[in-house]
């Protein structure tokens, strides 16, 4: 039997997960008898937590957010200075309560409380790939970040650094486009050079890079239609310079899942991705803020116990 902690983050959803917490809590009590929770009061708070309830021996954390939730707690999985995982046999699970849910979205978790409770308790633990960011030039002053779903640098970095500003209780399911369509009007594509694991050097003006372990992000855009968690390989969506009515007009095809049909879209597979730009260009991930190119993308094989 599972010993269950569950992590809540009451200010996801613009602040309901805190005000319906009751319901959610009598849900998970359906399914578990038995389990701690805590809840969150800073951002990255819930890695620190999942990091000390992995030690004390907790095998079953379950999330109560979105998919920012979700990726803090699994960066607690690993060791923040090695990166070695805490416990290979624990795994995560998450309560859908979030404005940002694409990843659960894409892994088919039932927005019910009881039902996803259900899946928890029921379902298998599913390996799937972690992606991992590393920043600089310097080894020494490398620093390493973590992520689930999907990274991305230029247009859609600086797009999570415009609404950054907005409070998470303001922030709704279409901010992220409104943000888009603010962004764009001033945002240039980058030189951006590329060398991928398989020897592969390609060299451009991209108007975004993504980085993808999973297939949707930005509030339901289908950036990867082909991406899978546990297959091994990212894959690496490129998209070429593009007039602003030109982007306007092709967003539906972000919508629909049909981006890769699109001259101007490159997708390949890859394990290890590194990228530099002569410009400034920042990187997101998960939709948060990252650091800036150079980095280097690298993929780690089924390192995360996934309830689903």
């Amino acid at each position: 039997m599972n010993k269950v902690h569950v992590i809540v983050n009451p200010f996801s959803a613009r602040g309901r997960t805190g005000r319906r917490w009751e319901t959610i809590k009598e849900a998970i009590r359906s399914h578990f008898r038995e389990f701690k929770y805590i809840f969150t009061e800073r951002p990255r708070q819930a890695t620190e937590i999942a990091r000390e309830l992995l030690r004390d021996g907790f095998d079953l954390l379950i999330g109560v957010g979105g998919d920012g939730t979700l990726n803090e707690i699994s960066c607690g999985f690993f060791n923040a200075q090695s990166g070695a995982a805490i416990n290979r046999d624990a795994a995560v699970g998450i309560i859908p309560s979030g404005t940002g849910s694409d990843f659960i979205r894409f892994m088919k978790i039932p927005r019910e409380f009881e039902k996803s409770a259900a899946l928890i308790k029921n379902s298998k633990n599913r390996k799937i790939d972690i992606g991992r960011i590393r920043y600089g030039r310097d080894a020494v002053m490398m620093k390493t970040q973590y992520f689930i779903n999907v990274a991305d640098f230029g247009l859609g970095a600086e797009v999570i650094r415009n609404i950054s500003s907005i409070q998470s209780t303001r922030r709704g399911a279409f901010t992220y486009y409104r943000g888009l369509l603010a962004t764009m009007m001033k945002f240039r594509s980058k030189k951006v050079h590329l060398t991928l694991d398989d020897g592969r050097s390609l060299q451009g003006d991209y108007l975004i890079g993504a980085v993808a372990n999973g297939r949707i992000f930005g509030g339901g855009m289908v950036i990867a239609p082909g991406a899978e968690p546990d297959d091994g390989y990212f894959d690496l969506v490129l998209v070429e310079s593009m007039k602003k009515l030109e982007i306007v007009a092709n967003s539906r095809l972000l919508y629909s899942g049909k981006i890769a049909s699109h001259p101007k879209v490159h997708i390949l597979k890859a394990r290890s991705i590194q990228v530099d730009s002569p410009d400034e260009v920042h990187i997101e991930y998960d939709g948060e803020m990252g650091d800036r190119l150079p980095a280097e993308f690298s993929i780690v094989d089924k390192a995360l116990n996934f309830r689903v």
